[in-house]
């Protein structure tokens, strides 16, 4: 069994009728985590209090992904390999898909997304990342 890490922009499209069987049924077999980083970018679109507390609830089916003071080292160690490639790589990718794909690593989870951030980082990393569908379909 896979373990994900959703990120936001998996999350966003999870509804698609492209990818929507897959997301239930990893969901019924418990496979997708969620960090706090990608949790607060998720709960930032909420357009109500209503509709933020609805979020949350549903949030919380997701099993939990730790963030810790070596998840921001690493997050560090991986932004200094984008500078160190040059061509200001390091400006590529969102601070936050930093933070999310150290956090997936050190919980041994696979990154399930749709933003080519996260391919950049696994370049670097070498760590698991899968676009929850082909890049430019949704």
């Amino acid at each position: 069994m896979t373990f994900y890490s959703v990120d936001t922009s998996a999350w966003h499209h999870a509804g698609s009728p492209e990818v929507a069987d897959a997301w239930r049924r990893r969901l019924e077999r418990d496979e997708l985590g969620l960090c706090d980083q990608a949790r607060l970018e998720i709960l930032w679109s909420a357009r109500s209090a209503a509709d933020y507390e609805a979020l949350a609830e549903e949030l919380s089916a997701l099993r939990a992904i730790a963030i810790t003071a070596a998840t921001f080292e690493r997050a560090l160690e991986v932004q200094g390999g984008l500078a160190r490639a040059g061509g200001l790589h390091h400006r590529s990718v969102k601070i936050a898909d930093l933070v999310i794909a150290a956090a997936s690593e050190a919980a041994g989870a696979t990154v399930l997304h749709y933003d080519g951030d996260f391919a950049r980082i696994a370049e670097i990393t070498g760590q698991p990342a899968e676009w929850i569908a082909p890049r430019g379909s949704l």
